[in-house]
């Protein structure tokens, strides 16, 4: 039998009859089957599936560690470098489908999951404007083409570097590289664009004249060339893609960088209105 028909009838047909069809978006787990949840259960022993309601255009994991393999609207994933992975951490996946919409996901390590099927709709996912500007094509473009902007941060053996801010129409795309020149492995908790005001607070100034901290987070419509892991003396080339936008005098874009659990390095740079400017 086919195995697209036969997951689909062991998988997916099998539970349908449970639920009466129905999805819901309080993330209820039905039989070993889970609707809509945010984070899923892996291991090296058992096979997860993911199912979709659309086919499949990218998907991407943040460790080695695991292997992901996608067949039409079907992802399935397991653990299959277990030496590699600290149990007690977690990793991210990410999903897009054709029709445009992102799933990011976390997944922890289990050595007996309870659920191994998971369903999701495009209520759990967040629907991309324009997913085409950074296919593979252009990835691969980007991540060759001559600098036009540089600025670096670096401690405890790691630099972290915005080499490339470029536009595309109505998009901007940051290129950051994680250069890890240190002995030890390390492994991003997260990647944060965050445009925030100049001015902190001041011990001097009275507070009816301070002027509140405003804060918002950019989130990446696509990334390139996304992981979580970079080994000892390697480094890796990000691409952030974003609805264009352009700090005002009074703002900056941090650029924050975190080590996960397993350690404390931190990055951060600081971009500024004159640094969107570029003439290409």
């Amino acid at each position: 039998m086919d195995y697209i028909k036969f997951l689909y009838t062991v998988i997916f047909f099998g539970s349908f009859s449970v639920i009466n069809g129905s999805y819901s978006q309080s993330k209820k787990t039905v039989d070993s089957i889970s609707y809509g949840n945010s984070s899923i259960d892996v291991s090296d022993r058992l096979t997860t599936h993911l199912i979709f309601k659309s086919d499949i255009n990218y998907i991407d994991i943040g460790s080695a560690a695991f292997s992901v393999d996608k067949i039409k609207n079907i992802v399935k994933i397991k653990c299959t470098d277990l030496a590699k992975w600290n149990v007690t951490d977690r990793t991210n996946l990410t999903v897009v489908t054709k029709d445009g919409f992102y799933y990011s996901l976390w997944v922890d390590y289990s050595e007996n999951p309870i659920v191994k099927t998971y369903i999701y709709k495009p209520e759990d996912s967040f629907k991309l404007n324009s997913f085409d500007v950074l296919n593979k094509e252009n990835c691969n473009s980007l991540l060759s083409r001559t600098s036009n902007f540089f600025r670096e941060y670096s401690n405890h053996k790691m630099k972290y570097q915005v080499n490339g801010i470029f536009y595309d129409e109505d998009k901007i795309i940051v290129r950051l590289k994680v250069e890890n020149e240190s002995n030890i492995h390390f492994t991003t908790d997260s990647i944060r664009f965050v445009l925030t005001t100049k001015k902190k607070f001041n011990l001097f100034k009275s507070l009816k004249k301070q002027t509140a901290i405003q804060y918002n987070e950019k989130r990446a419509a696509f990334v390139c060339n996304n992981t979580k892991d970079i080994n000892a003396k390697s480094d890796n080339t990000f691409l952030f893609e974003f609805n264009r936008f352009v700090p005002t005098d009074s703002e900056v874009l941090e650029i924050n960088i975190a080590e996960n659990n397993s350690g404390g390095r931190r990055g951060k740079i600081v971009l500024k209105i004159k640094d969107f400017l570029l003439k290409y």
